[in-house]
């Protein structure tokens, strides 16, 4: 029996094991009783956690290799522990990550929660960056599973088999389209004429740190390699904390605190690509999600945690009959970035941002108010506001005076209508959604500042559509490249658009509804 112990088996320590045997893909597969893309995505995904099985199967595998191959094991990891990088390599990496001040709030945080000396999180980051072990695209097209595989592998993982209450679908002529939201209220959906909504902001004391386990630690590391190498954009600003929210007959009433997004964006962001790993290896248990969103009741519960989100809507302008087609919406569905934090590659409606104060917190805590923002900085090109930037140094971002051209002609003429359609909780990251419908009634605003809205970097591309062509919007809701708050934000501004403008809008048979 050999001496040697992993205490936490990692894609890294596995790979190591797998040289050390001198196996194929295939034949180390084989040999732990797992499918080879198993293994060809630990190579892919270093930040992926592996199940209690497969630790096991790896333990045995060691303990029981030949005393050369133990050998090896060893020597490869006292020789790998930078791989085959130089002293210049780390001497460039680590210049990189000190010139990258967007990032070192987050790395001081980080050796808060893991209780160590400075500069150990900075450390490890370089170390990984070097060796290429950063997070990988949640969503990178080769690996993604489309939508409703991973909405039925989140439904599953919390309720062992049953029906979920409040869980949000989509009936289609075709099928049901089952999501990962899950709304307290039916009532908490509109697809009439908007919801009564108002927010507040409270004082509230932080939620607390979680705890430093492995599995958090190597996907947090791994997140601000990938950060340093350019792959994701990161800024850690204010961000509000859903405390609670009451919805019923009267609307919806929701009060934030304040947090700060790195908070977030190292602990419940990550579980996106945790998941969608769990569903491409059949996954029975998701160690980080176990630790930070262990329960349906943890989801629905955003006061014991750290609760973010944000806001996303379906943005419609106005335009005229012209050739055959008649007077109807122009519809705008983005796909994302692969440089987003979260939802990278998938289709979502524009704008879609966190809920996140500038310079005002209580003047701004009105997710209209974020809406009206993002809207200027994702389609009119304004990007003094993007939030991914230097601290606002503006006294007042939504000043008139400030304004993009198309964004005063709204506000002048009075035809911007911003209206929420629901809210809800979504399971992929325990964060909130409220989707929203931004209408531009007057036919020529369209003719006037079409030419002026145009995506930004968050997005990779922009698609149009009528909201006339009822085919092809029956054909773009069984898009599987959807994320769900995505899919369901463009199915309620839909039925809102057809509620309110029924001469513009042609739509094919959906229902939006809600599990009892």
């Amino acid at each position: 029996m050999t001496g040697i112990v992993v205490v936490t088996w990692h894609p890294a320590d596995a790979s190591r094991l797998q040289r050390a045997l001198r196996l194929t893909n295939e034949a180390f597969a084989e040999t732990l009783g797992a499918a080879a893309r198993t293994v060809a995505k630990w190579h892919a995904n270093p930040s992926m956690a592996l199940t209690l099985e497969m630790q096991a199967a790896l333990d045995t595998l060691l303990s029981r290799a030949s005393p050369e191959a133990q050998q090896r094991f060893e020597q490869l990891g006292a020789a790998g522990h930078l791989g085959r990088s130089t002293e210049a390599d780390v001497r460039r990496v680590s210049e990189l990550l000190s010139d990258a001040r967007h990032l070192h709030t987050s790395l001081t945080w980080l050796d808060e929660v893991r209780d160590a000396p400075s500069g150990t999180t900075f450390g490890a980051v370089v170390t990984r960056a070097v060796r290429g072990q950063v997070e990988e695209p949640a969503c990178a097209p080769s690996e993604r599973p489309d939508r409703q595989a991973l909405s039925r592998f989140l439904l599953d993982y919390y309720s062992h088999g049953d029906e979920i209450r409040g869980a949000i679908f989509l009936d289609t002529c075709a099928e049901r389209l089952r999501t990962s939201l899950v709304t307290p209220d039916r009532g908490a959906l509109s697809t009439a004429r908007g919801i009564d909504a108002r927010f507040e902001l409270t004082r509230a004391p932080a939620s607390a740190a979680p705890e430093a386990t492995d599995a958090l630690i190597t996907a947090a590391e791994a997140r601000l390699a990938a950060c340093l190498s350019g792959r994701t954009r990161f800024v850690d600003q204010p961000t509000y904390r859903l405390l609670r929210c009451d919805t019923g007959a009267h609307g919806i009433r929701a009060a934030f605190g304040l947090s700060t997004f790195v908070r977030y964006g190292l602990t419940f962001d990550l579980l996106e690509a945790e998941a969608v790993g769990g569903v491409g290896s059949n996954a029975v248990r998701l160690e980080l999600r176990d630790q930070l969103l262990p329960t349906l009741n943890t989801v629905l519960d955003p006061g014991s945690r750290e609760c973010v989100g944000g806001a996303l809507a379906l943005t419609a302008f106005a335009r005229p009959a012209q050739g055959g087609r008649p007077a109807d919406f122009l519809l705008l569905v983005q796909e994302r970035s692969s440089r987003v934090v979260n939802g990278a590659g998938r289709i979502a409606v524009i704008p879609k941002c966190f809920h996140q104060p500038t310079n005002e917190p209580p003047a701004e805590v009105d997710i209209r108010t974020t809406l009206l923002r993002e809207l200027e900085e994702e389609l009119f090109g304004r990007a003094e506001v993007d939030g991914t930037g230097d601290t606002c140094r503006l006294a007042e971002v939504l000043h008139p005076s400030r304004m993009t051209a198309p964004m005063t002609w709204l506000v002048d003429s009075a035809n911007l209508d911003i209206r929420l359609t629901g809210f809800a909780y979504n399971l992929v990251a325990g964060s909130f959604e409220f989707p929203a419908v931004i209408a531009v009634q007057d036919e020529t605003f369209w003719s006037e500042f079409g030419g002026c809205v145009e995506a930004n970097w968050e997005s990779s591309g922009l698609w149009r559509i009528s909201s006339a062509d009822a085919d092809g919007i029956e054909q773009l809701l069984h898009d599987p490249r959807w994320s769900d708050e995505g899919l369901i934000a463009f199915a309620l501004g839909l039925k809102q658009l057809a509620e309110t403008n029924p001469d513009r809008v042609r739509l094919p048979d959906f229902e939006i509804g809600v599990t009892p």
